[in-house]
């Protein structure tokens, strides 16, 4: 008896995440939903954005600062014996980072208690 092999090629479709989908319209779909998770999360990015930009904008026209509390202010010692005092300000790009982090904190907890509330609700 001779041995038969048998080669079969057909078209794979790989979604923009990698994964792999012999049927076209799978593929399709998987696609899709991946494009609307990424526009959702595009555009809570920017939710966030327009608030810390709001909020830096208001300090700014405001002239107000944001300051350590616990030590409001350094001093530092110049050559002819006298001190040189400066407000210990916060930094802008710290202000945006701590936001930011609040802001998505706020948004995973806000879904989350989202999610357990349909849970509860159809359980």
């Amino acid at each position: 008896m001779k041995p038969k092999v048998k080669n079969e090629l057909d078209t794979v479709y790989i979604t923009s995440t990698g994964d792999r989908y012999l049927k076209e319209m799978d593929a399709l779909c998987a696609e899709a939903q991946i494009q609307m998770v990424r526009q959702s999360m595009e555009s809570k990015k920017e939710k966030i954005m327009d608030i810390v930009e709001l909020v830096q904008t208001v300090l700014r026209e405001n002239h107000w600062g944001i300051y350590y509390k616990s030590n409001p202010m350094a001093d530092h010692p110049m050559q002819d014996g006298g001190t040189l005092y400066k407000i210990n300000e916060v930094d802008e790009e710290e202000v945006e980072r701590i936001i930011i982090k609040r802001l998505t904190e706020c948004q995973t907890h806000s879904q989350t208690d989202s999610n357990q509330n349909k849970n509860s609700m159809t359980g």
